[in-house]
């Protein structure tokens, strides 16, 4: 089988040694101090693991009692109207092991949804779903994976739909990754100025609205919120997951963790941020 080499291991976005890898995913996982509940989905950030890795990490403690053969991974930095893109075939390699594709309904994916595709071999370094994967091996070793870059319109509640029908034939779970406000002179986002206050307005006023929005399985207000504020960079993924939970029977999320890299690093007066949630529905 081929497999997708890690390319944001390489980069140092996460640790590229096994033992190092395995090291800080248990350290993540071991952060959680509720008791897991064999959720249905999950959201989960996808920055570097020393911003946003703990936050992750929650999410699938949470979900650790799931127990699935499948996971449906939602992500894609994408604009309303593109195609989704899907790698149908091979694995997903990590420091930790590959990550088989489930084939057979991944080439279904495809064909139902028109998706680019992508191979091991010709593809365009992802970091919202590269950085799931060694949480995924460690979590649940013996299941497959279904990714998909899902674009933030009502293709992501139709992906939602179709993996939650796909669902009912085995035990599954789906992940959403998103990031949330992306605020600062780089990203192009400072409404608010800098400092405290602009932080604040950012966490509290333009994240938050979002994260309500999908506790409630609101899927089009989330996307619509995520594309007027520039709350979340990946909706359609959040989305798609939601979807997929409120089709599982989900009548809300719950919110674990939310924080801001500004919080993680805790150095001096907020300049430049980006935004984290974990949720389990």
């Amino acid at each position: 089988m081929s497999v997708r080499e890690p390319f944001f291991a390489y980069q140092g976005w996460y640790p590229s040694s096994p033992d190092s890898c395995r090291q800080a995913v248990r350290e993540y996982l071991d952060s959680f101090s509720g008791s897991p509940q064999g959720s249905l989905a999950g959201i989960v950030p996808h920055a570097g693991w020393v911003f946003s890795g703990r936050t992750a990490g929650l999410t699938y403690a949470a979900l650790a009692d799931a127990s699935p053969d499948l996971v449906f991974v939602f992500g894609g930095h994408m604009h309303p109207g593109q195609r989704c893109v899907c790698m149908p075939a091979g694995s997903f390699g990590t420091p930790l092991g590959d990550v088989p594709v489930h084939e057979a309904i991944a080439s279904d994916l495809v064909s139902n949804f028109g998706c680019q595709e992508e191979t091991p071999e010709r593809f365009q370094p992802d970091n919202t779903i590269e950085l799931q994967m060694p949480f995924i091996r460690e979590v649940w070793p013996r299941a497959k994976v279904v990714t998909v870059q899902v674009p933030p319109d009502e293709t992501a509640e139709a992906v939602g739909l179709w993996a939650a029908e796909k669902s009912k034939e085995r035990s599954a779970v789906a992940i959403g990754s998103t990031d949330l406000t992306h605020y600062g002179a780089n990203y192009g986002f400072s409404p608010k100025g800098s400092g405290d206050e602009a932080h604040r307005w950012s966490k509290e006023e333009n994240d938050r609205p979002f994260i309500d929005l999908l506790l409630k399985l609101d899927i089009k207000g989330a996307i619509d919120h995520a594309i007027a504020n520039h709350s979340a960079c990946c909706a359609g993924a959040a989305a798609a997951a939601a979807t997929f939970a409120k089709q599982n029977n989900a009548t809300a999320g719950h919110l674990i963790e939310h924080t801001t890299s500004h919080e993680v690093e805790s150095r001096g007066t907020p300049s430049m941020w980006v935004g984290y949630a974990s949720i389990v529905y």
